[in-house]
């Protein structure tokens, strides 16, 4: 595992904390956790699929230097 440090804003920790002591997470690390997994997931399309585009950029680029 990685440990990765973040700061947060006042607003953001209290939501987080709140939401621990609401039983919905074990920790606010828990919650941060759960923030990024999900932002990760919904956004894993839009990320393969500009790497797709620059992939394709870069083959159409080297075509072109091959004429």
């Amino acid at each position: 595992m990685t440990t990765i440090s973040v700061t947060l804003t006042d607003e953001v920790a209290k939501a987080a904390k709140d939401f621990t002591k609401a039983g919905y997470f074990r920790t606010e690390s828990d919650v941060i956790v759960a923030a990024v997994v999900d932002f990760l997931r919904r956004n894993r399309l839009d990320l393969l699929e500009r790497f797709a585009e620059e992939d394709i950029a870069w083959a159409k680029a080297e075509a072109r230097k091959a004429q």
